[in-house]
């Protein structure tokens, strides 16, 4: 028998781009998921399974908080409803935005591809409110809930689709917070739950519904590298509007950004060339995912590359012609025209941070070996490489795995010899892996 209520209540803000898809292409090739007023929506659906997935509990006590389905094939084990009940969290504020992206075929090095889809651009609000149910046996045990489920919006999760390309990171803000518990053994609590009065009265700390729950934390290997860029860059996003550039560099809220998408996408192509000259090109689909449409088989990938927001670089338009390839000479009528960045006089840093969950050690020696490449400006990332955009120059980088902490500056040269040897051990492992 029910005995109390526990209520959260609040509002969510995604701080990267989120993009929750609803199978449609109205608007894109990928449209965003809306409601009935043409809002964007979290489904509750989505919420509750990417916070289900998160905590770990043993399966009994799983699926006490969660329910679960009853057993076709066995009368004696019935369903039960979860002890957590979520609304959709509908959106108040919000602007959506097309991003175009391409799909490369490797083995060419050429687009395959091109396809747009549907974002909500940073900075969208949306109303949070989820119901905890506790009897008299359990009361501890779903107040420890409550304050986990706080505990894990508060740090932020990710949400929706490309979240490994740095996409749906919501947060709770606080000062929109409230926690609220009903005790049905009081009658002005139950009067005020009926009558849905979320009074002041009923207002509790996070800290008063005991110790959350411990969320285990995978092996994880880390690179937070700080660059240079050392000319110029783009990420082509293009307009359908006639006195505008024929393609300038994406932004996101009028801010240029470093897309995660493009980051990972370089760093795969890298990553597959230095697998496929040793014979370990294994690896390849456990890191980065693949999709195998013939045998319908798929695998999510588990490196995560974060959006970066980019400095103030000065934008500049730039007239090109199209080069016969044949004669040599120019293509009448084929002129195009992009806007570029360009680094100026102040040495502006771009932070790229990289992580791996539950990391091997052969996985951590080859993303050492792609981090070498674009350190010294062997890997270029963005839009027209052939003229050199896109390359950086390597300042700074902290690399972790484990509890192994690696300071890489400028000057590789610098690294402690104990250290070298360690790294070096990592791309050993890399370079076996071909024997397994």
């Amino acid at each position: 028998m029910i005995r109390g209520k526990i209520v959260l209540t609040g509002q969510l803000k995604n701080i990267s781009p989120l993009h929750i898809g609803n199978a449609s292409n109205d608007r894109s090739d990928m449209d965003v998921l809306l409601d009935k007023h043409n809002k964007p929506f979290i489904p509750a659906s989505s919420l509750c399974g990417i916070l289900r997935h998160k905590i770990s509990l043993n399966i009994d006590d799983e699926n006490y908080f969660w329910g679960f389905k009853a057993d076709k094939n066995d009368n004696k084990i019935d369903g039960k409803q979860s002890i957590i009940k979520c609304m959709d969290l509908e959106c108040e504020k919000f602007k959506l935005k097309i991003r175009d992206g391409i799909k490369i075929n490797n083995q060419k090095g050429l687009i395959d591809n091109k396809f747009d889809y549907e974002i909500v651009e940073p900075g969208a609000i949306f109303n949070l409110k989820m119901e905890f149910s506790f009897a008299d046996d359990d009361e501890q045990s779903v107040k420890r809930m409550a304050s986990t489920v706080y505990t894990i919006l508060d740090k932020s999760i990710q949400i929706g689709a490309k979240t490994n390309s740095g996409f749906g990171k919501v947060k709770l803000i606080k000062d929109n917070i409230n926690i609220y518990l009903f005790d049905f053994k009081n009658k002005e609590d139950v009067y005020n739950w009926l009558t849905q009065n979320l009074s002041v009265k009923n207002l509790v700390s996070h800290e008063t519904l005991g110790i959350p729950i411990e969320i285990s934390a995978p092996d994880l290997f880390t690179i937070e590298a700080n660059l240079q860029l050392k000319n110029s860059i783009i990420v082509r996003s293009y307009s359908d509007m006639p006195d505008m550039p024929d393609s300038i560099h994406i932004q996101s809220n009028n801010k240029n950004i470093l897309p995660g998408t493009s980051i990972k996408g370089a760093i795969r192509a890298r990553a597959e060339r230095i697998a496929k000259s040793l014979g370990t090109e294994s690896i390849i689909d456990k890191l980065f995912g693949y999709v195998d449409t013939v045998n319908s088989k798929a695998s999510k990938a588990r490196i995560k590359i974060k959006e970066v927001i980019l400095p103030d670089f000065v934008s500049e338009l730039q007239t090109r012609i199209q080069i016969d390839r044949f004669t040599g000479g120019t293509i009448k009528s084929a002129l195009f025209d992009s806007m570029p960045l360009f680094v100026d006089m102040q040495k502006k840093v771009i932070k790229i941070s990289i992580s791996i969950p539950n990391c091997s050690k052969a996985e951590a020696g080859l993303l050492l070996l792609v981090l070498k490449d674009l350190w010294t400006g062997d890997l270029a990332v963005g839009g027209e490489k052939n003229i050199g955009r896109g390359v950086f120059k390597g300042i700074e980088a902290l690399v972790k795995f484990g509890n192994d902490l690696f300071i890489l500056d400028q000057d590789l040269s610098r690294i402690s010899i104990d250290q070298k040897k360690k790294l070096q051990t990592f791309v050993d492992e890399f370079v076996l892996k071909k024997e397994d």
